[in-house]
């Protein structure tokens, strides 16, 4: 009887679509989509906010959603014009990517984890409290 080498690789990171990334940040600020388009101006903005976190739509973002959260428009472009090889990383639970600086929860900015380099410091924080 012959046994094949199973020998684990890690399993691939999922990919983040264009509208899980709206939707992650948005969360991660602690907010609802009408508390976000209250920020940006008004309920005229709850629609557009609706169809970027809307499965499988890749639309242009006509507000500056930085305003209201921490957001890359750069990341949004690249998550939804580039194969997924080309990604950037990003934190697995929050979207959070290396060239946005925010606050960790504790003295300093948001990193990488040590212990789970899937996620950033402030979800690690987060998920230990």
């Amino acid at each position: 009887m012959h046994h094949a080498n199973l020998s684990r690789s890690p399993a691939p990171t999922p990919v983040i679509h264009p509208w899980d990334y709206v939707a992650m940040r948005r969360r991660a600020a602690g907010l609802s989509v009408g508390q976000v388009a209250q920020a940006l101006g008004g309920r005229a903005y709850e629609r557009h906010l609706r169809l970027l976190e809307t499965t499988g739509m890749r639309i242009s973002i006509v507000a500056d959603l930085n305003v209201a959260m921490p957001f890359s428009d750069d990341v949004y472009r690249q998550l939804a014009d580039l194969p997924p090889h080309q990604h950037p990383r990003l934190c697995q639970r929050c979207g959070w990517d290396e060239r946005t600086e925010v606050p960790d929860c504790a003295d300093g900015f948001t990193s990488w984890s040590r212990d789970d380099t899937t996620i950033c410091t402030r979800c690690e924080r987060q998920a230990a409290a």
